[in-house]
């Protein structure tokens, strides 16, 4: 604004006094604006002797000499504490042979201040935890060297040491700005390999590191070979979760290392899969329970817990927490029931619930299936199946104890399934914690049965819906390990929908007691869960 009111105040002038050396000024305040930018770093450049203009664009500055690309060094799955010695010292050449790529590379740290009593308060915090855990359990030596170290840093820090933050830069300088863009990508997967996640520069932060670092020329005088230099490599920096998984969402707890809260963002989470494991007393179904509690009343979502023992109900019911309770012997199962779903797929539905809850062979199930199928083609319009009408073709099987167990099999189904009652899935109330009640059913195949069929019937209503962001519902299997055991793997059910259940607005949290629970199914759930707690 100032300056357009000098060039005003001349142009004034020049028009009173009719001054030709007035016209040469304001020629030269012109061209000093239009090209401000070059004029301050030409003279910058005099000054300092460095490189007198360069460009700035997403992870590369660069001049009509040189390009420098830029990468920040965003996250790190591991940490040197996760190694032994040999380990570590391969992992730290294996780093500088990937920066070896290039030519010529600089590493640089950035440090930020913090506040040295709010460090100290954090660290005791940290100290005073490992203390009752050591207290609790003498034997635990992992606990005792943190103890040991943690104590040592505070010691360090009262003794004036200042701590910090930083950040860790690679920046690859090349000839131009295409190999310096392509030097950095290739490293850029070295470092991925492993386990260093790292990401070119935005603009501005570039603009910050020039600004900071390169004002004036780096020299360097120092030679030294890769195992010298253990701490100038991101395997000294600790671990922790991306930001963006933890600045909002449902707080899980506090982290005791660093006395941070702990939040799950479920819109920035890869899946909404959750698996708790830990022994019994570890917390698991109060967790559970609160977790629930929080997705209902923070999202607004709908929430069905299987409970098994009863202590799922009777604790809700303590909380005051508003539950709808199903009693599944009050409702049909309702697998013969035509809905939106085409019967070839029913048919399928069908034969898989009763393969995984009866352990059924293929031949077993396949026999069923047949059966079915045949039934339906030759039923009247409008006539309503029924388990029952299977009994008409037991004669066909040649196979005594085969027909006698399939028989036993269409009489339990008859007796759930072939009533005059409401299908199971109705029995749910949307946007509200759904308590299935199994407590009263002893029996692991008709409980399985009912679960399997809970899970199907969810599944048909809600993948026809719009998903949004966060899905609609939240499956809760506490004690997953009496369902999951009986899954196999030619036809699983959790396991097909732990794959493809978000796709469909579907969260499976599942609880059990030990990984080897899961049976031989078990990277498939740990592949496709987005969050994994592990309780004492």
């Amino acid at each position: 604004m100032s300056i357009l009111l000098v060039i005003i105040f001349l142009v004034g002038l020049i028009i009173i006094y009719r001054a030709l050396y007035l016209i040469v000024v304001l020629l030269m305040i012109l061209l000093i604006i239009q090209f401000h930018d070059r004029i301050f770093y030409v003279f910058k450049g005099y000054v300092s002797q460095t490189s007198s203009y360069y460009v700035i664009d997403n992870g590369v500055f660069y001049d009509d000499k040189k390009a420098n690309a830029v990468l920040i060094i965003d996250d790190i799955l591991t940490n040197y504490r996760d190694y032994n010695d040999v380990y570590l010292k391969s992992q730290i050449v294996s780093f500088y042979k990937i920066l070896d790529i290039a030519k010529d590379v600089t590493i640089l740290l950035r440090k930020e201040h913090i506040d040295k009593n709010n460090y100290l308060e954090s660290l005791s915090q940290r100290a005073q935890s490992l203390r009752i855990v050591i207290e609790n359990d003498p034997s635990n030596e992992k606990a005792k060297r943190k103890l040991e170290l943690i104590q040592n840093i505070i010691s360090r820090v009262e003794k004036e040491e200042i701590p910090f933050k930083y950040e860790l830069y690679v920046i690859i300088n090349a000839k131009n700005k295409s190999e310096a863009l392509a030097l950095a990508n290739t490293i850029k997967q070295g470092l991925e390999g492993l386990g260093i996640k790292s990401r070119f520069a935005s603009i501005n932060e570039i603009k910050g590191l020039t600004k900071n670092f390169f004002d004036k020329k780096i020299l360097s005088t120092k030679v030294a070979l890769p195992l010298q230099l253990p701490y100038i490599t991101p395997f000294s920096i600790e671990k922790q979760p991306k930001h963006v998984l933890m600045n909002h969402g449902v707080l899980l707890g506090k982290d005791l290392d660093n006395n941070s809260l702990i939040l799950w963002n479920l819109t920035e989470s890869e899946n909404t899969h959750i698996l708790v494991t830990g022994p019994t007393g570890s917390g698991k179904t109060e967790f559970l329970i609160r977790l629930s509690t929080l997705l209902n009343i923070i999202y607004d979502r709908t929430i069905i817990l299987f409970d098994i023992k009863g202590d799922i109900k009777y604790r809700l019911l303590k909380y005051r927490v508003p539950i709808n309770i199903i009693n599944p012997l009050m409702y049909k199962l309702g697998l013969l029931y035509e809905g939106v779903i085409p019967i070839t797929a029913r048919l399928l539905q069908i034969e898989r619930i009763l393969y995984n809850s009866f352990r059924l062979t293929k031949l077993q199930s396949s026999v069923i299936y047949t059966y079915l199928n045949r039934l339906l083609e030759n039923r009247l319009l409008r006539y309503r199946l029924r388990w029952k009408d299977l009994e008409k073709y037991f004669n066909e099987i040649d196979d005594i104890q085969l027909r006698y167990y399939i028989s036993k099999i269409v009489n339990i189904l008859s007796a759930l399934d072939d009533l005059d009652l409401i299908p199971l899935v109705n029995s749910i109330n949307e946007k509200e914690i759904n308590v299935v009640d199994l407590t009263t059913i002893k029996n692991e195949e008709i409980r399985r049965l009912i679960i399997y069929t809970f899970l199907y019937e969810i599944y048909n209503k809600i993948s026809l819906d719009n998903v949004f962001d966060i899905p609609k519902v939240f499956i809760v299997l506490d004690e997953a390990w009496t369902i999951l055991k009986a899954e196999n793997e030619d036809y699983p059910i959790v396991a097909d929908l732990i794959k493809r259940g978000r796709g469909h607005g579907i969260s499976i949290i599942m609880a059990t007691q030990n990984i080897e629970d899961l049976g031989e199914l078990a990277n498939i759930y740990l592949d496709n869960v987005g969050l994994a707690l592990f309780m004492k």
